[in-house]
């Protein structure tokens, strides 16, 4: 083999004198399968060959071959070039490091010689390893003649030119793209549309991606995760979770269970190699240098990032191979595809967020090979909040080998299932509009339309549009047709003919056969009845009251907009209702003069939140962007309410108040103020306030009413345990006003904003309580109906003796000493000695759901318990009403956490790893938090 030097690329020949046409009729390969008694292909590797070859057979689309991390994607490559005799070749892939890789096993078969697939005596490739843009035409010709492969990064193709691109294209007859799930980004798709007149090959582990972008390309095979488990491609995977909520503690625990799986496979002679996996390179240099050289230098860990020269990682590579370094750091992976068998400990201090990447990640631990033994993986699951898709994943009691294989399946399923739907297409029309099925994402809405024939005219939508502008596309068995059309449309700046608008427009129909009730969704607005009556001419449009069934079992729901009609004649026939005046609105739906036009709101519907809108007229909508199967699927849901007779919409309407817009504030104790509305719908985790200094997190704030005699104003402040502002707010004429009194000028970023606390509340007022239960939002009142006033049970008040319990009955909370002689301190002595909890919790401070919490189990039941705790403002005890309002208003916001008990324990989790990074004492009085991680994850 002779490696020759062209430039600054290489080409690795194994001999000049053979022509293309010698070394193609060299290749001499078995594709067989491999047995208990004979060496062979792996069972992925055989089944995606016969895939390509059938797929090759009748078609020339770009294909997607999905195959495990592990299981033999580069093999599966170069059988794919031998057998199919294809001597000139493009390989993209990531990176630099797998581009080497790439070269290496081609210029030398890998391991197919040895498993006797591929003939002693066939001759290797000649490999160009490209890695940087040759200066020269000379040197392109150089390299390009007599070779056979050229394997390139995607970085480098981007810089390429046109003419030096056109010079790839001419050269091959195959693209091969490696980890084709990059191939959804623009550049590596503007490169590979370069290549759609030749053979196109894509291999990935996840042809899914979190953005949403599709991976273009049939998926030819599937080799299922679950399967290569089974099949034993896949070893055992160990999770070991760690619990800390100390961040540098937490580091520390994560290297020391690592180590400790280290030592035990090194006993038990396995050559295993541990991962330390961080995202960023200061991570990665900071437990290099602090932890894993400082402590555990006997096993020589090396560090690998971007940072380092092509020679620093190639050597330190080597000496992780040679098993000289028995730990690497690194940021990510270093580079996807890098084949390092012995990987089988990930020490993950940083967690990957996509379930993609945590695929491949995984995979390169858990697979299979002769005297390596099980993959283990060690994470701390105290602190990080992570993302639906893979929260399951970092679990106390998660099973990875179960879990993972299942979470990819179902990923993978859903792209299958989209180009299963796509396949059932005819398509017909506008040449040139290559647009794939699967790109489609229309807005989810649709009118809907009932039809007691069963015999759909479906040609007939071309009495609705010029056929002649149209793409269309058909699925028969679905009973769905799509229709993409170039409309032209007027200017609105001109009257001129001789130029216009050209839009696209898409239509979407769909028909289902057991109900009976076809679906409509056009960008055209007025287009649906036109549409649905073309090809179901005694189509009935689905309208009125029934529409409104829609909302039916959505939980908590939130109605943004209410429009609604006059039923009588008048100057006003529509009237349209948002923000503060929804009630109004929904109280004049109630009475006689006027009807609903249409509704938007949000809500939970089980599965999570929701957002429904729908119209008298029979128009359904959601604010998703969807695919065309799910929009199918949500058409089916919607129906099946809408035709349930049973659902009575007007209870949706009963029992709103109304609001009326006042100009002076109420002459009533107030004796409780609230965030607004629009910061209780956030995730608290990404809104904090912040001063000159410093910044805290909103579940570690509070809002709260301040005594002090003002007419016709409220004061209040906003704060932290490190700073703080007062405001006052006014009602006149003009609205509501606020105005800073003292302390910071507190800054909040919310919504990737930053905008100060007075701004915010002028367009975002608090809320307001008054002891009447009356409230108040801005200048806008709300009073309840009359009822009769609620009366406590003297039988549920309980006394004691503060004064024989050594209280100050003046001092409220024990804080970080725990004074003995507080009423919070008294209360938790005497929670304590009831020994009937399992967590007690010690809430108090800014952001407190309560002074503390209790939880105890109950047979099959966990049961909180809030208390508040509440000084006297005179030494000795008294009928004072301002005591009484304020635990009174405290105890009431604890009962709006009573709706939502999961989130109870993730802002307890949240509360206790604040105070332990600060460094301070720990809430917990009784318990931990790793029962708090337990109760989540199991309820």
């Amino acid at each position: 083999m002779e490696k020759k030097q062209i430039g600054k690329n290489y080409k690795y020949i194994y001999s000049e004198s053979l022509s293309d046409v010698d070394m193609v009729n060299s290749w001499k390969v078995e594709i067989r399968r491999e047995t208990d008694n004979r060496a062979g292909l792996r069972t992925p590797q055989y089944g995606a060959l016969g895939a390509i070859q059938s797929h090759w057979s009748v078609c020339s689309e770009p294909a997607t071959v999905v195959m495990p991390t592990g299981t033999g994607k580069t093999e599966t490559m170069i059988m794919t070039i031998l057998n199919e005799r294809i001597s000139r070749t493009v390989i993209l892939v990531p990176s630099k490091l797998l581009r080497e890789q790439t070269v290496i096993k081609l210029s030398t078969f890998g391991v197919l010689k040895k498993i006797g697939v591929v003939d002693e005596e066939s001759v290797s490739p000649t490999v160009v390893l490209l890695q940087s843009v040759p200066k020269t035409e000379e040197e392109w010709n150089l390299l390009l003649a007599d070779s056979n492969v050229v394997v390139t990064t995607m970085p480098l193709a981007n810089m390429l030119n046109d003419e030096e691109c056109r010079k790839l294209v001419d050269f091959s007859e195959l693209l091969i793209v490696d980890e084709a799930h990059h191939i959804a980004a623009k550049k590596w798709l503007k490169f590979r549309e370069r290549f759609l007149d030749r053979k196109i090959l894509q291999f990935t582990a996840t042809p899914f991606r979190n953005d949403g972008k599709k991976i273009d390309g049939k998926i030819i095979y599937n080799y299922p995760l679950k399967k290569a488990q089974k099949d034993g491609y896949f070893q055992k995977i160990n999770f070991y979770p760690i619990h800390e909520f100390n961040e540098k503690k937490g580091d520390l625990a994560i290297a020391r269970k690592a180590i400790e799986c280290l030592e035990r496979d090194i006993a038990e002679q396995k050559k295993h190699i541990l991962l330390v996996r961080t995202t960023k390179i200061e991570r990665a240099e900071y437990l290099y240098e602090n932890i894993y050289k400082k402590y555990y230098s006997k096993f020589n860990p090396v560090i690998i990032t971007s940072k380092n020269t092509t020679r620093e990682k190639r050597d330190r590579l080597k000496a992780v191979k040679s098993l000289d370094s028995r730990i690497v750091v690194c940021v990510d992976m270093f580079g996807e595809g890098i084949d390092v068998p012995n990987l089988k400990l990930a020490a993950i201090h940083d967690k990957y967020q996509s379930l993609p990447i945590t695929v491949q990640f995984v995979g390169r631990f858990a697979r299979t090979m002769s005297g390596l033994g099980d993959a283990s993986i060690i994470t701390n699951i105290a602190n990080e909040t992570l993302k639906e898709s893979i929260s399951n994943l970092y679990s106390q009691d998660s099973d990875w080998n179960s879990l993972l294989a299942d979470m990819s399946e179902k990923a993978i399923g859903r792209e299958v299932s989209l180009q299963e739907l796509e396949k059932g297409f005819l398509v017909n029309g506008i040449e040139g509009i290559t647009i794939s099925i699967r790109q489609l994402m229309p807005k989810v809405s649709m009118q809907s339309f009932k039809t007691d024939k069963n015999k759909p005219q479906w040609d007939n939508w071309k009495k609705v549009f010029r056929e002649e502008r149209c793409k269309s596309y058909f699925n028969d068995e679905k009973s769905i047709l799509i229709i993409i059309e170039a409309a032209q449309t007027k200017l609105d700046w001109s009257d001129c003919r001789e130029i216009n608008n050209l839009n696209w427009e898409l239509h979407l129909i769909y028909y289902s056969k057991d109900k009976k009730v076809v679906f409509v969704n056009s960008t055209v607005k007025g287009n649906a009845a036109k549409i649905a009556k073309a090809i179901f001419p005694e189509a009935e449009r689905i309208r009125g009251e029934c529409v409104f069934r829609c909302l039916d079992g959505i939980n908590r729901l939130m109605l943004g907009t209410v429009g609604l009609n006059s039923a009588i004649n008048g100057p006003i026939r529509y009237k349209m209702f948002a923000g503060v005046d929804i009630a109004e609105g929904i109280t004049e739906a109630q009475k006689s003069t006027s009807t609903k036009s249409n509704m938007f709101g949000i809500g939970y519907n089980g599965n999570g939140k929701v957002s429904i809108g729908c119209s008298y007229k029979g128009t359904i909508w959601s604010r998703w962007v969807e695919s065309v199967a799910f929009w199918a699927d949500w058409c089916d849901r919607i129906i099946d309410k809408i035709l349930d007779t049973s659902i009575d919409v007007t209870k949706l309407l009963q029992g709103v108040l109304i609001p009326k817009e006042i100009t002076e504030i109420p002459s009533i104790k107030p004796y409780r103020i609230d965030w607004p509305v629009e910061l209780d719908l956030c995730n608290d985790l990404y809104v904090y306030l912040s001063n000159q200094y410093h910044q805290e997190s909103l579940f570690v704030s509070e809002i709260k009413l301040v005594e002090k005699d003002v007419d016709n104003k409220i004061r209040f402040e906003v704060k932290t345990d490190d700073f703080y502002e007062e405001m006052e707010m006014i009602v006149d004429d003009e609205g509501a006003a606020f105005t800073h009194i003292s302390g910071d000028h507190v800054t909040l970023h919310y919504k990737n904003k930053d905008v100060t606390l007075l701004d915010f509340f002028d367009e975002n007022p608090p809320r307001i309580k008054f002891v009447d239960q009356s409230t108040l939002e801005g200048n806008y009142y709300v009073t309840l109906h009359t009822k009769e006033p609620l009366e406590f049970p003297k039988t549920n008040i309980s006394r004691w003796n503060w004064k024989e319990n050594g209280v100050d009955i003046t001092v409220e909370s024990q804080g970080l000493t725990k004074k003995k002689d507080s009423i919070q301190y008294c209360l938790i002595k005497h929670l304590k000695d009831t020994q009937k909890y399992d967590v007690i919790f010690d809430d108090d401070n800014s952001g407190e759901i309560a002074d503390v919490i209790t939880i105890s189990i109950k047979e099959e039941i966990i049961a909180f318990e809030f208390y508040h705790c509440k000084y006297s403002h005179e030494k000795l005890p008294g009928s004072r009403v301002s005591d009484l309002y304020e635990v009174c208003g405290q105890a009431e916001k604890s009962v709006e956490w009573k709706q939502d008990m999961e989130k109870v324990i993730e802002r307890m989790i949240k509360r206790e790893k604040k105070r332990i990074n600060d460094e301070k004492a720990s809430r917990f009085e009784c318990g931990n938090c790793e029962k708090l991680v337990s109760w989540q994850v199991h309820n």
